[in-house]
């Protein structure tokens, strides 16, 4: 077990969760003043195959691009077709936690809660691999998400843990986001220009 050490004071005094909610404010603001988020999605996308293609996985769980997040969905759809025995599935919120439900590119969606698509089915798999969207991504892989903590506990709840990947645009990438005792270090972390 690593030790980590205390979060340096807040800047003005601010508790932790309204710096991270100034953070988050202004990460989200950077991408969306992104006027080429096509293209960068789309190297995104083309790094994210090139590194599922080096792993020997069958399942995995990606997001419905929302909020201006980084669509991957190509690399996912070809990721499919590359294999019959490859599974996809999307995350849909159950109470406190995630479930994840199987996903194709005919699979028919409806509106679930925050307004996001999800598969119609009430069929449910377990990824071996989660690819999770980040507003910020940090040196050490922590992940600054929209503040719910949906994936957090999720990851906390499970008795066999997925490998983990985060999805970022550049303008996501800091330095650190203060991690604390909840936060779960990624195991990977791509955006554009590399990987974390």
């Amino acid at each position: 077990m690593t030790h980590r050490a205390s979060p340096p004071p807040a800047p003005n005094g601010l508790p932790p969760d309204s710096r991270r909610g100034a953070l988050r404010a202004k990460l989200l603001a950077a991408r969306n003043e992104l006027t080429d988020r096509e293209a960068r999605s789309r190297v995104l996308s083309d790094r994210l195959m090139r590194w599922l293609r080096t792993m020997p996985l069958q399942r995995l769980a990606f997001y419905w691009p929302t909020r201006g997040e980084p669509d991957v969905t190509a690399a996912i759809t070809t990721w499919l077709a590359e294999n019959p025995a490859h599974a996809a599935a999307l995350p849909l919120v159950a109470g406190q936690l995630l479930e994840f439900a199987p996903w194709h590119p005919r699979m028919p969606m409806k509106t679930g809660q925050f307004g996001i698509q999800v598969p119609d089915t009430a069929e449910r798999i377990r990824p071996q691999l989660l690819v999770i969207p980040c507003v910020g991504i940090d040196e050490q892989r922590h992940r600054l998400g929209y503040g719910a903590g949906f994936y957090d506990r999720t990851l906390a709840s499970l008795a066999v843990r997925p490998s983990t990947v985060g999805i970022a645009f550049d303008c996501g990438r800091i330095k650190s986001i203060d991690p604390q005792p909840h936060d779960i270090q990624l195991d990977l972390g791509i955006t554009e220009s590399g990987v974390l």
